[in-house]
């Protein structure tokens, strides 16, 4: 589960975030620290496919909207911690049908 996600795989460097034009370090670490956040609040029972999605909503969605710059650590930890429950619950959704 997910003691077997490697969130490595997905950490960004500065480089990879150079469409944020003279803010790349910033982004490249909120980015990784919201990363980091994926693995902090996984539960014993998430699976890989949930955390990744997880991954995949969190750079899509910084890529989309650049105002995410501006959110603290609290606030990346609450929007981690959402984005966590929503997969939970879609895949939950899913059983039900």
């Amino acid at each position: 589960m997910y003691s077997e996600f490697d969130i490595y795989a997905y950490l960004v460097s500065y480089s990879d975030m150079r469409f944020f034009e003279g803010e790349e370090e910033a982004a490249a670490d909120q980015i990784n620290e919201m990363l980091h956040y994926i693995v902090d609040y996984s539960e014993a029972d998430d699976s890989i496919d949930q955390l990744e999605e997880v991954v995949r909503r969190v750079l899509f969605e910084w890529i989309e909207n650049p105002d995410l710059l501006g959110l603290d650590s609290e606030e990346m930890q609450a929007y981690i911690m959402e984005q966590l429950a929503d997969v939970r619950q879609q895949e939950f959704d899913e059983d039900d049908d």
